[in-house]
């Protein structure tokens, strides 16, 4: 089990620097590296229905900011190269063959989304291009491990078992119902709820194409439910939560790791009041934490106009999560010294709970949740961290 653990001086003392290629070319053991720059590769929804995790890849590219003007990792500058994929798994295809082919980067870094990560993990695995620290929670990119392939965050199926937890302790016997984006993520929620509770469970799935989602939450109240959990992005939440209110529905609302952000709090409105989510960075509001006051603090300076949100918290720390295994890879670095430190890689310190943990074997960064409860704004954390 991982330790909650609170500091981040060390990981933040580390000098970074960032780059990113496709290892499989024959003598391309230096591709994405030269003696000034290291170059990594990004796709991210910069655009379209998920265009709000796009502020991951701000909050990464502060974090290198912040690394390169301390020095860079072993004299080198990070160049992270992030391309708009507008969270459509065909346009990932192209927008990586683009990074890894024309940009020559080291290495695939902090890919968004589930569905869009799937659509090329196995084809850099099978080429031998690291493709690290991936901002989902996916199971089926990590199970069976892939030797090429990491997430950032806690698998959805720990993440689904610690909800049937909660639901089962604070809503014994109630019905419990689910909006789930219909794509691997969500249905990999939708499975476990559905095993878990039977005949107490109803769920309704949504397209990213979708404008609106207030059938889904008639459907879901026709059907009984006495508790709601959002597996879905920060969008679709805001307008589940909002159809709720204008139903006059009184129901506890619950909304996973990634449907909530700023965006949440400040589209939903009162509506989001008494929200219950979980968290697997801390809250970018409590800046009492010195660990979230640097981390924000990293943003302002170096973020380019971008505010600290949740989602720049989830930046800031898988950006020291990379800078740590680019230190701990030496001078020589290459892609099997890239891979060998991220598989050797233990960091107490930081802006996560527990420690952060890889191997061969394990391939999640992170292994534990805070759950925590939204009033008027404010966070208020339901006890300690959970790990796995």
């Amino acid at each position: 089990m991982r330790r909650a653990n609170v500091l981040m001086a060390a990981a933040a003392a580390l000098v970074l620097a960032a780059c990113g290629g496709a290892r499989g070319d024959a003598g391309s053991d230096d591709v994405g590296v030269t003696d000034d720059v290291i170059r990594l590769g990004m796709t991210a929804p910069l655009s379209g229905p998920g265009a709000s995790y796009g502020d991951f890849a701000k909050g990464m590219q502060a974090y290198f900011e912040k690394v390169n003007a301390d020095g860079g990792v072993h004299g080198r500058k990070i160049e992270l190269i992030v391309r708009d994929d507008a969270y459509d798994p065909a346009k990932t295809v192209a927008e990586t063959n683009r990074l890894i082919e024309s940009d020559k980067v080291l290495a695939m870094v902090g890919g968004v989304g589930g569905a869009t990560q799937s659509a090329v993990a196995s084809t850099n695995n099978r080429n031998k291009v690291p493709t690290l620290l991936a901002i989902t929670g996916l199971d089926a990119l990590v199970e069976p491990a892939l030797e090429y392939v990491s997430i950032l965050q806690p698998t959805y199926g720990m993440e689904s078992e610690l909800w049937a937890e909660y639901i089962a302790e604070h809503h014994a016997g109630a019905k419990v119902g689910l909006l789930y984006q219909n794509d691997s993520s969500g249905k990999t929620v939708d499975g476990v709820l559905s095993k878990t509770f039977g005949a107490d469970y109803t769920s309704q799935g949504y397209d990213t194409t979708d404008a609106d989602v207030s059938t889904q939450i008639t459907a879901l109240r026709e059907a009984g439910a006495e508790v709601v959990l959002f597996a879905s992005a920060p969008k679709f939440a805001t307008l589940g939560l909002l159809a709720i209110d204008r139903l006059g529905w009184k129901v506890p609302t619950l909304v996973s790791s990634v449907g909530y952000d700023s965006s949440v709090v400040e589209n939903a409105g009162p509506a989001a009041d008494g929200v219950v989510s979980a968290l697997s960075v801390r809250p970018y509001q409590d800046e009492a934490d010195p660990v979230v006051a640097e981390a924000n603090d990293v943003v302002r300076e170096h973020g380019k106009g971008v505010e600290p949100n949740q989602w720049t918290m989830v930046g800031v720390a898988n950006a020291m999560i990379v800078t740590a295994i680019l230190d701990s890879a030496g001078e020589d670095l290459d892609r099997d010294s890239l891979l060998e430190a991220h598989d050797s890689l233990v960091l107490d310190e930081g802006p996560w709970f527990g420690s952060v943990e890889l191997s061969a074997s394990d391939r999640v960064a992170l292994g534990c949740f805070e759950l925590v409860r939204l009033e008027g704004g404010k966070h208020e954390a339901l006890g300690d961290p959970v790990c796995r």
